[in-house]
């Protein structure tokens, strides 16, 4: 009865053992990987600035509208066409292309991807994504 107890007590602190170090590494892992995401969408975070500048300019391409994001005075975004759009569309108003570009640079603002879906862009009431 001793030696089937200690062998137990020895698994189950094994056990206990192996799990506590999985969860550490996990925890360790998403920690890296939130820092990593965010220096690497927004370099300039990783120059010790803890804040953003971002701006947002509009800009004529071809025969429409397209815009800029810069951030710190940087160039981070060049949109010459409508995002998530297949084949080449321009934006065909300038407030068109501020309001799309306006809502990624919230995205940018809140430390999110500066990604754009079809559905926000119909949201947004740009023509182009309405079928």
């Amino acid at each position: 009865m001793g030696e089937k107890e200690s062998f137990f007590r020895s698994t189950q602190k094994y056990r206990i053992f192996t799990f506590s170090g999985a969860l550490a590494l996990v925890v360790l892992i998403i920690i890296f990987m939130h820092t990593f995401l965010r220096h690497s969408y927004y370099p300039a975070l990783s120059n010790g600035q803890d804040s953003l500048s971002v701006q947002v300019i509009v800009m004529h391409v071809d025969s429409g509208w397209g815009y800029q994001i810069w951030i710190n005075n940087r160039p981070f975004i060049y949109q010459n066409q409508i995002p998530a759009i297949p084949g080449h569309h321009v934006f065909h108003s300038r407030a068109d292309a501020m309001r799309v570009g306006t809502r990624v640079a919230g995205k940018i603002l809140q430390h999110e991807p500066p990604t754009i879906t079809v559905a926000e862009l119909q949201q947004l009431g740009i023509a182009e994504a309405h079928p």
